[in-house]
């Protein structure tokens, strides 16, 4: 059940919610933590609060590491739409991996340990970019530089590329990339429901959109639960079967869990198919996609689409007024967005002055379709935004 929070403690997560720095966040948090009770309902919390100020803790350091250094930084900032970290022992492929998805130049050698420092590229697809980043190699026990450089870039990522030899039991080698990341706090194990929830100025009160099923409550009970963390304007998504204890990490973030792609190379080596069933046995139902390298590798647009999809986001081309054909780059944005978010993003005067829009979509019984402010978009829509 929910910790039932003092409002003292409620208060000052408020408070940590809206801190805008790093270090201001950090002594936000650390005097949250000081008014949780502590007992077993707060347990899975405590651990989230101590992670997070661990992580918060490392992005002051990061960032005091940049202003000092005069070379290039180790941590790669997010771009794109988002984030695809290949992690692997070294001699895995992933540097082929990379080559093979980016324009990024990449030196692929037979000698172990060839990539000691983050190299990334950008794989383009309809309408947007997926950062990839190949890691350093992890080593055997997760000890050392470049494993410990390799988590964190893992924990920092959207999505993560298991990359393994076909040639060296490739089902051995996912087995033992899950438990060294699983030990390091980075999950893969996907949830038997997800919340996620998007405060927006745009909703008129709590939205809960119900795709699953809350097994100790009602949308009643989580309306109530988020009104106490000062929560009043928010959408919350629900997918599978939820408890009211998942609605309240929610808030404090979800949890660190990463889906997977497993990337098998090597596979044109091969006598038989029986390694790569194996494993599309074993894992079919967890990883987001098992992709046999150089054979049986999707299109960019199939390996994007499937990212986009997991993540919860969505595609939406901008057209002007004047302009007879959409951008060619899309909006990112969250699915479940609307209209109004939109026009938030494109400028905060479009916002403002919003009169209605024109929606392009083949879901729709004609195109375009005149909309209002809380019309909730879908992946592939084309918008025209029309303003006082």
């Amino acid at each position: 059940m929910p910790t039932n929070l003092p409002p003292e403690a409620q208060a000052k997560w408020e408070e940590y919610s809206k801190a805008k720095t790093p270090e201001e966040k950090l002594q936000k948090l650390r005097e949250f933590y000081a008014l949780i009770p502590k007992h077993k309902g707060t347990e899975k919390m405590e651990k989230f609060i101590k992670r997070r100020m661990a992580e918060l803790r490392e992005e002051i350091e990061r960032r005091k590491a940049r202003k000092k250094s005069k070379g290039p930084t180790l941590f790669v900032e997010k771009r794109g739409a988002a984030q695809l970290a290949l992690v692997g022992y070294t001699n895995s492929g992933r540097s082929t991996i990379l080559a093979s998805l980016t324009n990024a130049r990449v030196e692929v050698s037979p000698n172990p340990f060839t990539t000691l420092r983050p190299v990334e590229g950008m794989m383009e697809f309809k309408g947007t970019q997926i950062q990839v980043v190949e890691t350093p190699p992890l080593i055997q026990g997760g000890q050392g530089g470049p494993s410990n450089l390799a988590i964190a870039i893992a924990g920092n990522a959207d999505v993560l590329g298991l990359v393994v030899n076909a040639l060296e039991d490739p089902s051995s080698q996912i087995d033992e990339l899950i438990g060294l990341l699983e030990s390091r706090g980075i999950s893969l194990e996907r949830p038997s429901g997800r919340v996620r929830i998007r405060r927006s100025r745009a909703a008129p009160t709590i939205i809960i959109v119900n795709k699953g099923k809350i097994l100790d409550g009602t949308e009643r009970d989580i309306r109530k639960l988020l009104s106490s963390y000062g929560i009043d304007r928010a959408w919350v998504e629900i997918e599978g079967k939820v408890t009211l204890e998942d609605v309240e990490e929610a808030v404090f973030g979800e949890k660190k869990y990463k889906p997977f792609i497993v990337f098998i190379t090597r596979t044109d080596l091969l006598e038989t198919t029986s390694v790569i069933e194996e494993i599309e046995q074993k894992y079919g139902d967890k990883a987001v996609m098992i992709i046999p390298f150089p054979r049986g590798l999707p299109s960019k647009d199939e390996i994007g689409e499937a990212i986009i999809r997991e993540l919860g986001l969505i595609r939406v081309f901008t057209k002007s007024r004047n302009e007879k054909k959409p951008s060619d780059r899309a909006v990112i944005l969250s699915r479940g967005s609307t209209v109004l978010d939109l026009a938030g993003i494109i400028h905060q005067s479009f916002r403002e002055r919003f009169r209605y829009a024109k929606v392009w979509s083949d879901r729709l019984p004609y195109s375009p379709m005149k909309v209002g402010p809380d019309f909730i978009l879908e992946d592939l829509d084309i918008v025209e935004i029309v303003t006082r």
